[in-house]
């Protein structure tokens, strides 16, 4: 690295250039702009005093991208009609000239690059959406605006005056990149690089900052205190530097705040006074491991409802929302790496998201202060994908040529309520857009469990049929004859009393082995009449007896429907455990009075399982998981009830 040392013309005060590409650098010691060429040096104005902030960056911070170091050696303002962020100029690896932007809490590292793509120049050639080539690579146009350079410290690679006005038009790719192409005197340069996360950068010797170290004390000279335009109340600014409007807590206007000399952006509302925000403006608290103190308060509607908006802030990891609606909650930061897809599903990051509505959304109230110059009656197209419990949003602003990402978490709301130490609703009203389906998560949890006992079920069915198989004990065929009637009592004297008819019964046969189950199967030539069979299976040894009970009926004919039939020639009767031993098998028929005669037969095995078990296990298993899914499938009907359709039809609005 060369560095180059000039005597400011003006004061005579060293200015240090270190980048080899350096050609501007503002004196620290009288703020003269000293433009360099060659081996001389030149003041062309005096520099602007940099606003107050509460940025952690300032020149000398180092960090680390890609593997290699770099250093902060310069800053620009840049100031646009609704809001100023800050260009931090890095020296890359000692050699390179690049930039750190930070703008609305984001963070994006970019390099100047030569593309083979000849660009347009003018404005009107760049619309928000527009998709383009840069080196072969396609890009969606992000955001485009004129902007100037209020004011500016430390060395840069170009000459910075605080009036020259230049177009700014920001792109991006889905695979995170980040590109600006910067439009003056009919040239246009190409920055591209790609969006940072603070951690990932491995700061060093970054600026304290007042109110969040807590070593820290307010830096003399330079208070965060604005005084109210209308009412010369004092207006505290919690994040000076990024805020670029602010609510006076007094009288209720809307101020810019974003160049010195405060205006009012919009009069007091009666209806804002009554705002009564759930976390209340200057509260801090812990969010998924990091500081948040709440800024700013928004209420917005659309045609079908409305809801509340906290902006908070942390100076190292930027701007992020909490949106509450019913009582649900949901955290949300901006990304930027989604182009502008005209879809109804969009994947990212390992996640389907589908299109759940899209509404105009208009601002009714503020509180707080806010990163751009927020308007009660501000508008903007909201379109929402969701992919529970995260969500997608999408917003375009009318009369602004840009759109912005978001992407959102569901929080519960004890979380929120412990975060910020306030008391809040235990669970939200109804079904939200991006609430996680609990009964879809218990499914989750219970599901390898559910399968697992259903596969051992049908092991434990299969293996207890397979080793405990029917076996055939015997079978006798008997005839049924309907008995003579008894004859009426006379006067002779009586018949000595006849021997009693024996019982139908089967041959003795032997069941072996341990405790098991008989079955016994009945089949009678039965038409339009049954039969009906008193069973008892006897023991030879012991004459134990196990009675049992069978019928056997069957009924058919035709009506004016057609045919029908009832009942089977068939049944059959099952005795649990019978211990092995020696039986016979008794029948006692009866049967219908029309009935004279026929045949039936007695089927007698041993062993099988009961289905009747595996009927009433199953039952057992399915019952919860079956409850489990109908109650998430109509968890998501009612979700799904209050979406609209297809993103990209005509919106009323």
């Amino acid at each position: 690295m060369s560095v180059r040392v000039f005597d400011c013309p003006q004061c005579g005060a060293p200015v240090t250039l270190r980048a080899s590409t350096a050609v501007f650098a503002v004196c620290e010691h009288c703020r003269s702009m000293v433009v360099v060429r060659g081996s001389s040096a030149e003041v062309t104005g005096v520099m602007a005093v940099l606003p107050p902030d509460l940025s952690p960056f300032q020149i000398g911070t180092r960090g680390e991208w890609q593997g290699r170091g770099f250093e902060i050696v310069g800053r620009v303002r840049v100031d646009w009609e609704e809001g100023t962020w800050n260009e931090w100029c890095i020296l890359y690896d000692a050699t390179k000239t690049g930039w750190l932007a930070e703008a609305q809490g984001l963070l994006m590292i970019s390099f100047a690059t030569e593309v083979a793509e000849k660009l347009p120049t003018s404005i009107r050639d760049y619309l928000h959406g527009k998709q383009m080539r840069l080196n072969g690579t396609l890009w969606t146009v992000s955001d485009v605006k004129n902007v100037t350079h209020p004011a500016s410290e430390g060395e840069l690679p170009f000459v910075a005056p605080p009036q020259q006005t230049r177009t700014s038009v920001d792109l991006m790719n889905p695979g995170g990149g980040f590109a600006t192409i910067e439009l003056a005197d009919d040239q246009a340069e190409v920055y591209i690089g790609e969006y940072v996360d603070f951690d990932e950068l491995k700061f060093a010797n970054l600026r304290p900052v007042p109110g969040w170290n807590a070593e820290v004390a307010q830096e003399k000279g330079r208070t965060t205190a604005l005084t109210c335009p209308s009412c010369g109340g004092a207006v505290q600014l919690r994040a000076a530097g990024y805020s670029m409007s602010a609510v006076c807590g007094s009288c209720g206007v809307v101020i810019d705040t974003s160049r010195p000399e405060v205006q009012v952006i919009q009069n007091a509302d009666i209806a804002n006074r009554t705002l009564a925000p759930l976390l209340p403006i200057g509260q801090r608290g812990k969010l998924f491991g990091t500081d948040y103190e709440v800024i700013g308060f928004v209420t917005r509607e659309d045609r079908e409802s409305h809801w509340s908006e906290y902006l908070l802030f942390n100076p190292w990891q930027g701007f992020r929302w909490l949106v509450t609606f019913e009582g649900h909650w949901s955290f949300i930061e901006r990304v930027p790496t989604i182009s502008d897809l005209t879809s109804n599903v969009i994947e990212w990051k390992e996640h389907v998201y589908k299109f759940y509505a899209k509404n105009m959304a208009t601002v009714t109230g503020v509180l707080g202060e806010f990163y751009w110059k927020v308007r009660r009656g501000e508008r903007a197209e909201v379109c929402d994908y969701v992919a529970p419990p995260h969500i997608l949003s999408k917003e375009v602003y009318p009369g602004l040529n840009e759109f912005a990402w978001s992407h959102g978490i569901y929080v519960e709301p004890r979380l929120i309520a412990e975060a910020f130490g306030v008391k809040l609703p235990s669970s939200g009203w109804g079904v939200y857009l991006n609430q996680p389906n609990p009964y879809g998560l218990h499914w989750n949890e219970i599901r390898l469990p559910f399968f697992a006992a259903l596969c051992a079920l049908i092991f434990l069915q299969a293996y207890f049929v397979q080793n405990r198989p029917e076996v055939e004990l015997t079978s006798a065929h008997f005839q049924y004859q309907r008995p003579p009637a008894i004859p009426a009592a006379t006067t002779l004297p009586s018949a000595p009393p006849a021997e009693p008819t024996p019982l139908p019964s089967t041959p003795h046969f032997t069941v072996t082995g341990a405790d098991q189950r008989v079955t016994i199967e009945v089949a009678a030539n039965v038409n339009n009449s049954w039969l009906d069979l008193d069973l008892d299976l006897v023991n030879v040894k012991t004459n134990a007896s196990y009675p049992a009970e069978v019928e056997v009926s069957y009924y058919y004919g035709s009506d004016s429907d057609g045919p029908w039939s009832e009942g089977a020639q068939t049944a059959t009767v099952s005795l649990p455990a019978i211990p092995p031993g020696e039986y016979f098998l008794t029948a006692e028929p009866t049967a219908d009075p029309q009935l004279w005669s026929t045949e039936y037969s007695v089927h007698v095995t041993r062993g099988g399982v009961y289905a009747s078990n595996l009927i009433v296990m199953l039952a057992a298993v399915l019952f919860y998981p079956a409850m489990l899914l109908w109650r998430r499938h109509t968890f998501e009907q009612e979700r799904w009830g209050d979406a609209h359709g297809y993103a990209w039809q005509t919106t009323d609005t």
